[in-house]
This record gives structure tokens, C-alpha cells and sequence, in this order.
């Protein structure tokens, strides 16, 4: 029998540290923290936490830097804490280095946890060469056929609408940012970046696929930054 998850705080404030520590193991979970960068990587290669809760704003390695180096050799979720001073900016680096999400301090409790499980329910191992696909039950993708079923019923997607859904789906559950969905679909383009493009084709990509597109199921907005595919259980 597994033990119970493990997650790894990198914070520079210990009140912060002992927050979460007192929080998460409550809810089950095995902790460890780090009160710097450094120290994180260490218990990062040590005990390969099964998510990453990181502070950005840290003296010597920051958490931008901790981020780019878990993601050169792990792909387990990392969580980004930001203080609400923190600009966009530096948040959608944060997310462009690999970050899966994002929350706000002073955050609820129980927003946090939900991340969090949301997180690690949906972390997979690698795909070793096989095409992803996706399957709750009503919504299909299979990337072998470039093929997406609503309902059993084949989606009309446009070559850019479906590329768009698999980054998105293939991101998930990390919010993917506005430039990387343009970098990532408008790659042969002559167009330069423009939100309006990625705004525009997930209109008309949400109108395909939800049934409401004005109450989305599946994409999400995370305000002026991106978007987040939300997995479904299985129906």
C-alpha cells in the first residue's frame, strides 16, 4: 500500500512554512519545506515530492529559477504561490517556466486544497511515445485520428480550433498562457502576437464544445493571463 502523497513547500517565510505544514498535514498529506531555493532543489532530487508549492519572490535562487530546474527533469505539478502586489507578468513567467498553477495570497484554505487535489489527480506518468487521448465520456479526443466526438457526435473543428484544444488538453490541469497558445498554434503564421487571435478561436472554440458557452465545462478563463482545460470525471 502507497503512503501518503508528498508535497514540498519552498517559502521564505517560516510563519508561511508553518501554515501550510499544519494545513496539508491535516488533510493527509507528508510535507517538507524549504525556506529557500537551494534547499528546495536539494529535497526536490532527495525525495521526489508528488507536487511543489513555490513562493516566487525569494532571496538568492527565486522561485522562477527553482521552477526552470524542476522542469528540466521532473514533471510532477508545481503550484505557484504570488502576493497579490506580484504583477501578471511575473505570474505568466512563472507559468511559461512550467508552473502547472498559480494562487493568490491570502488564499482560502480550502481553495488551495482544491488546487492541489486537482492537481495531483490529473498528474500522469510519461506517455512513453504514445499519442495522448482523452476520454470522459462524452467529450473524445484520440490524436492518432485527429479526431474529437461531443456526445458521439464528431466535433467541425478548424485546424487551428483543434490545436488549440490539444494544448490546452495536453496542458491540463496547468492554466497555458496567451503567448504560448499563439507561439504554440500561430507557430508557421506571419502574424505577431495578438490576444485578440487566441480570445477570437476560443470563442468560437467554446461555442463547438460547451454546452453553455457562457458557463464553460471545459475552458476556463484565469483573468489576464490564460486558459485551463478542466478535466471531467469519467460520465
Amino acid at each position: 500500500m502507497s503512503g501518503p502523497q508528498k508535497i514540498l513547500v519552498i517559502d521564505d517565510s517560516p510563519d508561511m512554512l508553518k501554515v501550510l505544514t499544519l494545513l496539508l498535514t491535516e488533510y493527509g498529506y507528508e510535507v517538507l519545506t524549504a525556506l529557500n531555493g537551494q534547499i528546495g532543489l536539494h529535497l526536490v532530487d532527495e525525495h521526489h515530492p508528488d507536487l511543489v508549492i513555490l513562493d516566487l519572490s525569494m532571496p538568492g535562487v527565486d522561485g522562477w529559477e527553482v521552477c526552470r530546474q524542476i522542469r528540466t527533469k521532473l514533471t510532477i505539478p508545481i503550484i505557484i504561490l504570488t502576493a497579490a502586489h506580484v504583477t501578471d507578468e511575473d505570474t505568466v513567467r512563472g507559468l511559461e517556466l512550467g508552473a502547472n498553477d498559480y494562487i493568490i495570497k491570502p488564499f482560502k484554505n480550502n481553495l488551495l486544497l482544491a488546487r492541489i487535489r486537482n492537481a495531483l489527480r490529473w498528474a500522469t506518468p510519461e506517455q512513453n511515445g504514445v499519442a495522448y487521448a482523452y476520454d470522459d465520456g462524452r467529450l473524445v479526443i484520440n490524436l492518432d485520428l485527429r479526431q474529437v466526438t461531443y456526445h458521439g457526435e464528431p466535433l467541425n473543428l478548424t485546424r487551428k480550433e483543434y490545436e488549440m484544444l490539444t494544448v490546452l488538453v495536453q496542458a491540463s490541469p496547468r492554466v497555458v498562457t496567451h503567448r504560448e497558445l499563439f507561439d504554440k498554434v500561430w507557430a508557421d503564421s506571419y502574424h505577431r502576437f495578438d490576444v485578440n487571435y487566441v480570445r477570437i478561436f476560443i470563442g468560437h472554440l467554446r461555442k463547438k464544445l460547451e454546452s453553455n458557452p457562457a458557463d464553460p465545462v471545459y475552458i476556463h478563463n484565469e483573468r489576464g493571463v490564460g486558459y485551463r482545460f478542466q478535466k471531467q470525471p469519467h460520465a
